[in-house]
């Protein structure tokens, strides 16, 4: 039996986390570099203390939401891009020159992933963290297939503000120059959910295994708890939607949205937006990054003059799409592969040369990341390690003017001739 990692006391270390977290600390830190000013000292957030001697720890969304809005440098912006977490939404909003925030954030819950009853463990939790914050919900999420390398991808809770959360409206009322938009990038897949009690949803599986919703349940239960087809768990919810909608025209400010089915669709977009972006300005646009999962870094791909396209996990479906998009777009002359090593091999993982074959589209430079492959598939990566690498590209200089917002949304519309992308 795997020997469980973490105990009541880790989740205070590692809470918040996931892979929104991580892209809106590499937000804020590419935001620092390029207006070259120095980065918030932002201390890491715990459980509010217990307020009595047999009182709970209490999560509090209002004071993550502080946090996120910390990592930003101080200054005013001419729009907002929130959302998602998905690392070609972070490459847009340093495209226009604006942060990024995540509208909902994970919390590692390893009891729900050793417990013979995951969705009444995850159930709660989820108590305690809705009783606490009366503008969230909680996604109980437990993959049985996708552990990893991290015991906390294997079960955690996806807590999703259902409004717009007080630090964010001080951020757009007060840091936003006049009429600046705000774009709000949404994954609308689906998934098969367990509904609960006062905003609480069990989710059994995730899109990390590569596997369908339907492949984790026994179709020939015809017992009455059902699952019921709901959005994902990286969906924006939908009472934050309008709630924004009605603050921020309040406040002057137009709010797009770019809707996704799939992320390997956005990402395809976002790397032509950057392509022709970099032939705007003379440049050549013939230089391919492919990042992956948590090895990203936005601020070093803008520094080089490197075009982004984004995996969000190394299966083999993400490979596959990958590879149309290649064939149908311009050759580039260099490709570069950060594939992010999964931690266990599975049948809908890609192989180490399905990601060679990746690389092989470039006409003259084809790199598989050598530190990553020595660890695919079973190994680790830590995600600091892509700014290692992609530090080590010169400079690309003088930088290029930030892209306008209807510029950028004109060019996504432009590249969604496939089904599962629409910009409203």
């Amino acid at each position: 039996m795997r020997r469980r990692v973490e105990s009541a006391r880790d989740i205070e270390l590692l809470w918040p986390n996931g892979l929104g977290t991580t892209l809106a600390i590499a937000s804020g830190r590419a935001l620092a570099f390029r207006r070259g000013v120095p980065r918030p000292a932002v201390s890491t957030p715990q459980w509010s203390p217990p307020r009595g001697r047999h009182a709970k720890r209490e999560l509090n969304a209002a004071f993550v939401a502080e946090w996120l809005v910390g990592h930003l440098p101080e200054g005013r912006y001419h729009g907002l891009v929130v959302g998602s977490p998905h690392g070609a939404a972070v490459h847009l909003a340093l495209a226009l020159g604006v942060p990024w925030l995540p509208v909902s954030f994970e919390v590692p819950t390893p009891d729900a992933a050793t417990s013979e009853h995951p969705a009444v463990e995850g159930e709660r939790l989820a108590r305690d963290v809705l009783g606490a914050n009366a503008d969230v919900t909680v996604r109980q999420v437990f993959d049985p297939v996708w552990r990893g390398w991290s015991g906390a991808a294997a079960a955690y809770a996806v807590v999703r503000w259902r409004r717009f959360p007080t630090a964010y409206r001080e951020f757009v009322a007060e840091r936003l120059t006049p009429d600046a938009p705000i774009l709000v990038v949404r994954d609308v897949s689906r998934w098969l959910t367990m509904r609960g009690d006062g905003g609480y949803t069990f989710q059994l599986g995730s899109r990390a295994s590569g596997l369908m919703p339907s492949d984790y349940y026994d179709r020939r239960d015809g017992g009455t708890n059902q699952p019921e087809d709901s959005d994902g768990e990286r969906s924006v919810d939908r009472g934050l939607v309008e709630d924004l909608r009605r603050f921020a025209t309040a406040h002057g400010h137009p709010v797009r949205q770019v809707l996704y089915r799939h992320p390997d669709v956005l990402s395809g977009a976002v790397a032509d937006l950057y392509r022709e972006w970099l032939r705007g300005g003379d440049r050549t646009g013939n230089r391919l990054v492919v990042e992956c999962g948590r090895l990203i870094d936005p601020w070093h791909v803008i520094r080089a003059g490197l075009v982004p396209y984004w995996c969000e996990h190394p299966l083999r479906s993400a490979v596959r799409a990958l590879s149309w998009w290649l064939a149908g777009s311009e050759p580039y002359t260099s490709v570069e592969v950060l594939p992010e090593p999964p931690g266990m091999p599975l049948p809908t993982v890609a192989h180490l040369s399905e990601w060679e074959a990746i690389a092989a589209f470039a006409s003259r430079h084809s790199l598989v990341d050598r530190r990553c492959a020595r660890a695919y598939p079973s190994g680790m990566v830590p995600a600091h390690h892509a700014t290692q690498v992609l530090r080590t590209h010169p400079y690309d200089l003088p930088y290029l003017p930030f892209v306008d917002a209807d510029s950028a949304l004109s060019a996504l519309a432009r590249s969604a001739q496939t089904d599962g992308l629409l910009v409203l």
